[in-house]
């Protein structure tokens, strides 16, 4: 992938980026209307949605992005992805409401009830909405994401904003019926936007992918997928479990804001993904070694930088907008963004699927998360006391898998630890050949 040819995505992408920042400063304005226990209570609906959508977009959608090379078959691979998607979800969904009780007596949280009672129309809007999401990945038309993105989060952070200019206290209830009109409205835009590629088949005799190859390779890939978003979705729940609500509403507006880090890790896996499968169609393992190396550098240089600001000047920035009793939340934030040095490497993921091999993926991530959730045993009886260790188990994961990864890229695509940071000579000679070509 030519990085000055995609400039353009590039530029967009970075924009689409911005949207989640917008979000994440809104989510820090909230704390001003909010106390930890509301923040805490929404932070587990939003993570038990995002981990039963999670399995519903890795089964459901992923294949829009594998199975892409013939644009005449995308009708009916859209409809396959609509299909397994949504049975995903709707089981899920009905198997946690099933369990509701059972579940809020584990957790210790009687309102875990009500919270598993408003999912339902969560995840009847996000099916649409990722769709959409899914079809500007495969179609790369970067700007309508930024647009859907914009629309969601921006709808979202302005009623925030509206309601901290008017000191309006809002509940988890509250937060819960603005993600709804942020979902709506995004559903809304970009179902305008995409229309054109909403087009469903059934199979039929000419159809070349067939349903047993969607379910082969989902069942594949989903496995290691599912299980890398597990301490990014259930953290919540185990921190509730170790450490209760009001913990988990100080975790929360770190995790929020930490959340641009790993959406933008996802991103740009998934603008890379279709490059590196054509790249292993043709066996070209030069340009895996310039795509991977190049994108692990920027990634890791970026992260890095991002990483010392925000612990020399990250506590003074969050203080203007946090109010006294939220300021615990800034350690937390600080240590998350330590694991992001090794997010970089996790873009590896994405390249091994793509070489059809996710299964490694899955043994990789489930080795991970085993530690993961270790380290929570750990530092729950070591420190209990010391909130910020609730970052830890993040970092050792991401750790962890990082090491697994590289040192599976380091046999198979040659990638070498001082390309690490060849983003400066790429830049240096970007730069030269700019002025000597003037």
């Amino acid at each position: 992938m030519n990085i000055a040819k995609n400039l353009k995505n590039i530029s967009w992408t970075a924009l689409d980026k911005m949207t989640f920042v917008l979000y994440g400063i809104a989510s820090v304005v909230l704390l001003r209307v909010t106390d930890s226990f509301e923040l805490g209570l929404f932070t587990l609906f939003n993570n038990v949605h995002n981990l039963i959508f999670s399995i519903g977009y890795y089964i459901g959608f992923q294949s829009l992005l594998h199975f892409s090379n013939d644009k005449k078959q995308n009708p009916v691979i859209n409809f396959y992805a609509i299909l397994n998607a949504t049975i995903i979800v709707v089981v899920l969904n009905a198997l946690v409401i099933a369990a509701k009780y059972p579940l809020a007596n584990i957790f210790n949280e009687e309102h875990l009830v009500d919270i598993i009672d408003a999912l339902p129309i969560i995840m009847l809007l996000s099916i649409p909405r990722y769709f959409n999401v899914v079809i500007c990945y495969r179609e790369t038309k970067i700007a309508r994401l930024f647009a859907i993105n914009l629309i969601y989060f921006g709808s979202i952070s302005g009623i925030i904003f509206y309601n901290v200019w008017n000191n309006s206290f809002l509940t988890h209830r509250d937060l819960i019926n603005i993600t709804y009109i942020g979902s709506a409205l995004s559903v809304v835009v970009g179902t305008i936007l995409n229309i054109k590629y909403w087009k469903f088949k059934l199979p039929n005799k000419d159809t070349i992918i067939k349903y047993k190859d969607i379910i082969s390779y989902s069942a594949k890939f989903s496995i290691g997928s599912i299980a890398l978003t597990i301490p990014r979705t259930l953290d919540a729940y185990v921190i509730q479990y170790f450490f209760g609500t009001n913990v988990v509403g100080l975790y929360a507006p770190a995790k929020t804001i930490f959340r641009f880090v790993e959406d933008l890790t996802t991103a740009i896996g998934l603008t890379i993904y279709s490059h590196t499968v054509k790249y292993f169609a043709n066996n070209d393992m030069v340009n895996i070694n310039k795509l991977v190396s190049k994108t692990i550098s920027i990634t890791f240089i970026f992260f890095f930088a991002l990483t010392i600001f925000c612990w020399i000047f990250g506590s003074n920035l969050f203080e203007l907008f946090l109010p006294a009793r939220f300021t615990a939340a800034l350690p937390i934030f600080n240590w998350l963004m330590l694991s992001s040095l090794f997010l970089s490497f996790t873009l590896l993921s994405t390249t091994i699927n793509a070489e059809g091999k996710p299964e490694l993926v899955s043994k990789y991530t489930l080795v991970a998360v085993i530690f993961w959730l270790i380290s929570f045993w750990f530092v729950s009886v070591s420190f209990p006391n010391t909130i910020e260790v609730v970052a830890i188990p993040y970092i050792i994961f991401t750790f962890i898998l990082s090491a697994l990864f590289f040192n599976y890229a380091k046999k198979h695509y040659n990638l070498k630890l001082h390309q690490l940071f060849r983003f400066f000579s790429d830049t240096y000679n970007f730069v030269k050949d700019k002025i000597k070509n003037k």
